[in-house]
């Protein structure tokens, strides 16, 4: 099976928004469509979204969740610690900004270790918390690449200083993304991409 993955970069603070498809089916799972609600809907065309994964409950990674996934009638799913992040504009940061995010779509809620069989795709979620407590990365099916959210940049890695940052845990968490096997390419939610593992 391979996988074709697209970027979008949304909003205001360049936001990688993914288009993940599987080729075969043309199904697609969306990560983090930030913003831009209308040109997430026109790059995903005719092909068939089955769900949107969130890396993480910041605002402008859960932007335009509602109205794709209203569009679609499709799932959301994101970490339990992050969820409520979805309703509360404080934590999910978009009040320290001036703005007020907020998401009604009910998730479904992962944790660390799930399986989630989705558009024929089985994509594994590693949670990686430390720029925010209920962030994960969500791995490809056969190592085809991670969406690593805010946890890992390329030459660089996500702050620590929002409400449940935490450098320790951050430091673990890239520990762990540097020791995976094999060497796969990491998407992160902003900038370009780069390598987690050896």
């Amino acid at each position: 099976m391979k996988i074709n993955v697209e970027t979008l970069h949304v909003g205001t603070y360049d936001m990688n928004c993914y288009l993940a498809e599987n080729t075969e089916t043309h199904e697609l799972v969306i990560v983090d469509p930030g913003a831009e609600a209308d040109r997430i809907i026109e790059a995903v065309g005719d092909r068939s979204p089955v769900a949107v994964l969130i890396t993480h409950g910041h605002f402008d990674h859960i932007g335009a969740a509602d109205a794709v996934c209203g569009h679609y009638h499709i799932p959301l799913y994101i970490h339990a610690l992050d969820a409520p992040k979805l309703t509360d504009a404080q934590m999910n940061v978009s009040r320290q900004f001036e703005q007020n995010v907020v998401v009604h779509t009910v998730p479904q809620t992962v944790t660390d270790g799930d399986i989630l069989t989705l558009g024929g795709m089985e994509i594994a979620v590693l949670h990686t918390p430390g720029h925010s407590r209920g962030g994960v990365c969500y791995i490809l099916p056969e190592d085809q690449g991670m969406f690593c959210g805010d946890t890992l940049f390329d030459h660089g890695y996500g702050r620590y200083d929002f409400g449940d940052g935490n450098f320790s845990e951050l430091k673990q968490s890239l520990r762990k993304l540097m020791n995976y096997r094999p060497k796969i390419v990491a998407w992160p939610g902003h900038g370009r991409s780069t390598f987690a593992g050896k």
